[in-house]
């Protein structure tokens, strides 16, 4: 296994949660055109969502000029929480 170089450049990784969320989420879209297959496996499209939010907003934090600030913004709660951000957030 390879060793991370020295120095990541986190817009690029910002840049490829967001295609992985854009993918994600056309995956989700797709599968959902079929109503007999959206009705059986709900759970499963609403994780697909859920996923491409996450991915979203890791994105919008490691492209944050004040990542602080961009936590406190994040709309996904359980984030917040596994990224460090307690009840001292809104």
């Amino acid at each position: 296994m390879s060793a991370l170089p020295a120095i990541v450049d986190l817009a690029a990784v910002a840049d490829v949660l967001s295609e992985l969320g854009d993918k994600i989420e056309a995956i989700g879209a797709l599968l959902c055109s079929d109503p007999a297959l959206a009705a059986r496996h709900m759970e499963a499209m609403q994780a697909f969502d859920l996923i491409a939010q996450k991915q979203r907003g890791l994105a919008v934090l490691l492209r944050a000029d004040c990542p602080a600030s961009a936590l406190a913004a994040l709309g996904l709660d359980e984030l917040k929480l596994r990224l460090g951000a307690g009840a001292e957030l809104p």
